[in-house]
């Protein structure tokens, strides 16, 4: 039975500014929009360049059409993604007669006249809840994008809370639409947010056909033997993309080789996305930067200048190009043997339609992070009850307590008869904006071998101790912090699935926990 047809009559308001240019829909699209059009919490797995966006927008669309007030709130896990969705979908919701607009760092303040639809961070969602409290009582439907970037991470556990704050303070009975690429457990990704009531998973993993080099020439002379004219090229480091810009300058019409990383001004950033959209051919030399989903126009195929640190990056960034072909097209570069095979490693896995499963594990760092935020947006005090509730989705009751009490010992809580309230310390904290993110120390750092002292070369990472990560073909597990040096220790000459199993998700507010919490805090 086609049910296009009957899609069609559904989406009487957003079919053709969605899909009118395209008169059909995605396999994952047929998949999805029946059940959105029926209510239902649903999740959605698939590759990139599916139409996933397109599969929730258009049917939730159609739940807020008439709305006066803020009715969705969409949530990206980066400022460039959501920036790029509001741009992107600007137009079509005007189409639909709805506004929309961005919150995110670069966008403070909240208009005046609410708009219907809002984009945002998770740590701009945490600041609106706190400063906005009256904007939500509308709300109908709350979307998580790229979930898989931030699930088991202390800005996944902070959505958690969030979402918890919101539905217990503000609006019940909310629509949930998270977006992912391919989870090999998604209903149990959704569960930590939701009660999904749908689940789909569409789409086969698709070939990925590795070509192995360690020569700028030979790769120059491969791209146009295959007549390969747009590319894209993924260094793990800002002083790799700097290098490579030069080299490849050299042997390369320079005026089509860009480059893109995060120590480049916003306004140079969006020029060179714009260029891409536009240009049929040259070379773009990125760190992770690019790997999320915004906008960048396709490429006929992605070059890895050393193996990323993780499975799940190796597939996201290869997913940047060949968006409309059957198969993936990639060259990695290597520097020695272990590359090589840790390329080889990578491939295997996407082939299988497989990424590193992850143990779930809580970060209790969350709990602190939340506290001073409930606090901040309730000055008036929380009772315990209420806070250990609001708590509940990160910590059990008892290490709550252990929270609390080692934060009133700190002097940043006190507690009256009336319930728990925050200091003036923690309320100046507050007023400084300093509350709402949970993102660790963040930057380049210099990897040193512990026993040796030797350094083995420069990463761009989260500094947790514990964490793993691939460098030079093989995995290292980071030992201790200091500066911007990280000692670590070798723990496999090769990647093997069974290093990925846990990942370190200690946020930044980890020292504030007892002493106890952050030793134990996930490794």
């Amino acid at each position: 039975m086609d049910i296009l047809p009957s899609i069609k009559t559904q989406l009487k308001h957003s079919w053709f500014p969605f899909f009118g240019r395209f008169g059909t829909l995605t396999p994952v699209q047929i998949a999805t929009i029946p059940h959105l059009l029926a209510g239902k919490n649903t999740i959605v797995s698939s590759p990139s360049a599916s139409g996933k966006t397109e599969a929730i927008m258009a049917p939730l669309i159609e739940k807020v059409i008439g709305e006066k007030e803020l009715s969705l709130l969409y949530i990206a896990p980066t400022r460039a993604l959501v920036n790029d969705l509001f741009y992107r979908l600007k137009e079509i919701l005007m189409a639909c007669g709805l506004k929309s607009t961005a919150r995110t760092g670069d966008r403070p303040n909240i208009p005046i006249v609410l708009p219907n639809i809002l984009f945002t961070t998770p740590e701009s969602f945490d600041s609106l809840l706190c400063r906005y409290p009256k904007i939500w009582s509308n709300l109908k439907v709350v979307v998580l994008d790229e979930i898989h970037l931030i699930d088991n991470t202390y800005r996944g556990d902070q959505i958690r809370v969030l979402i918890k704050r919101l539905t217990a303070e503000y609006v019940k009975n909310l629509i949930f639409a998270a977006l992912s690429a391919t989870l090999a457990r998604p209903k149990a990704v959704a569960e930590r947010y939701f009660s999904p009531q749908a689940v789909i998973k569409v789409g086969m993993p698709r070939k990925v056909n590795l070509y192995l080099m360690n020569n700028w020439k030979e790769i120059i002379q491969f791209l146009r033997k295959k007549r390969w004219h747009k590319v894209i090229t993924f260094c793990n480091t800002r002083k790799d993309v700097e290098r490579l810009y030069l080299e490849i300058s050299k042997i390369w019409p320079k005026e089509r080789v860009l480059l893109h990383h995060g120590s480049l001004s916003k306004g140079v950033r969006e020029e060179t996305e714009k260029m891409l959209r536009e240009w049929s051919w040259g070379i773009c030399i990125s760190t992770m930067t690019l790997e999320v989903g915004i906008d960048i126009g396709d490429f006929d195929a992605a070059i890895l200048y050393h193996p990323p640190t993780t499975p799940s990056s190796f597939q996201q960034r290869i997913g940047r190009a060949c968006r409309e072909d059957e198969d993936f097209e990639v060259i990695g570069y290597y520097g020695n043997d272990a590359e090589k095979e840790c390329f080889e490693f990578y491939t295997e896995l996407s082939n299988q339609g497989l990424v590193e499963e992850i143990e779930y594990s809580p970060d209790p760092s969350v709990a602190v992070q939340q506290i001073f935020s409930l606090l901040y947006a309730h000055p008036g005090g929380v009772d315990e009850k209420r806070m250990m509730d609001i708590l509940s989705p990160v910590c059990l009751k008892e290490t709550a307590k252990e929270i609390i009490a080692h934060l009133l010992e700190k002097e940043w809580l006190t507690i009256r008869h009336s319930g728990i309230f925050a200091t003036e310390k923690l309320m100046n904290l507050g007023e400084r904006g300093l509350i709402h993110s949970n993102i660790p120390n963040q930057g380049h750092f210099q990897v040193i071998e512990l026993n040796t002292g030797k350094p083995m070369g420069e990463i761009f990472t989260e500094a947790t101790e514990g964490n793993v990560f691939v460098l030079a073909g093989r995995c290292w597990q980071i030992v201790n912090v200091k500066k911007r040096r990280l000692y670590v220790k070798l723990i496999s000459t090769y990647p093997k699935k069974i290093y990925f199993k846990k990942r370190p998700c200690r946020g930044a507010f980890t020292p504030y926990l007892p002493e106890h919490l952050r030793k134990t805090a996930p490794k």
